[in-house]
């Protein structure tokens, strides 16, 4: 380092949402089981191959689409967002900043990361960085919270854990716990935390509407969710609300709320019913009956071989 320059600050570190892993591990073991059985079933892996190709080739058009009509981030390409995403993708520990683009969506206030054959990619739509306006902050936490599930490794392996996401309320449990984590990373990256909060109310009210929420009266706004339906809807859904995201990064704001806990189990009482058990007896056939299935194999192989060499 030279003289006089100033030290690099070291990466921050993120602490995951509570849940994430052993979510995860759910995830996998399902995965797993529901490979199994795939790999027994001719038809399933016929399935499976046809859907794998089809997400391939609709993912490998957006990627397309993408990089041929939005507006890659670069030295000479919008240079002060460009460096504030390598700047934040420095101060989350990334070894290097993935490939940033700006592209319009008709209006939606949106930004995602993705990645494509090993390539890592933030996209943010327009709308979005105009309706941040001149708070540097709320943008910062955008970008950060897209960086964040890069750095998480939310998106590494898809591929493998497809069959386990698509298990109903445990993939979409998995995907809000992903997101809670990435708004830690969306926080930690920008300096001023209390503008950044700016960015949640952005995304729900709008650029010119959302710096002037009521946080505290947003967040009370889960008390309308605290029924049994609401309580299906929100299990159902792959993102937390934005009361509750605002809640979780700043607890002080729902400090006066008392939510009851009876919309909860009873919610939790049908997907016992309608996914858990089932889906529980399935991983218990697939523990017993593939051993079997393996026995029949290996028969049917040296009945072959006897057949070929009498």
């Amino acid at each position: 380092m030279e003289a006089g320059a100033s030290p690099i600050p070291p990466p921050v570190l993120v602490n995951r949402w509570p849940t994430e892993r052993s979510l995860l591990a759910f995830v996998v073991l399902a995965a797993m089981a529901l490979w199994v059985l795939i790999a027994v079933s001719l038809i399933g892996i016929f399935y499976a191959v046809m859907l794998g190709v089809f997400f391939f080739f609709a993912h490998l058009v957006f990627i397309a689409h993408l990089r041929g009509n939005g507006v890659r981030l670069g030295p000479e390409q919008m240079p002060e967002l460009h460096a504030r995403v390598a700047e934040l993708a420095g101060r989350l520990g990334m070894s290097r900043a993935p490939d940033a683009y700006v592209i319009q969506a008709g209006g939606a206030l949106n930004a995602l990361a993705t990645r494509f054959l090993g390539s890592q990619f933030i996209v943010l739509y327009s709308d979005l960085i105009d309706a941040c306006g001149d708070n540097t902050e709320a943008r910062d936490f955008i970008i950060a919270h897209e960086l964040g599930h890069l750095r998480a490794g939310h998106l590494k392996l898809r591929w493998l854990l497809a069959p386990g996401l698509l298990v109903p309320f445990l993939g979409t449990a998995y995907s809000r716990a992903c997101e809670y984590t990435s708004d830690r990373y969306g926080l930690a990256g920008s300096r001023d935390p209390e503008r950044a909060l700016d960015g949640l109310c952005i995304l729900a009210a709008g650029g010119r509407q959302g710096p002037r929420v009521n946080r505290r009266a947003l967040v009370a706004q889960r008390a309308d969710l605290n029924t049994f339906w609401m309580t299906l809807g929100q299990w159902l859904s792959t993102h937390p609300p934005v009361a509750a995201r605002l809640a979780a990064l700043q607890p002080s704001l729902g400090d006066r709320i008392a939510l009851r806990r009876t919309p909860a189990f009873a919610a939790g009482a049908v997907v016992a019913l309608l996914v858990v058990l089932p889906f529980g007896a399935t991983v218990a056939f697939v523990g017993t009956a593939w051993p079997k299935i393996m026995e029949n194999l290996r028969q049917q192989q040296r009945q072959a071989s006897i057949r070929a060499n009498p």
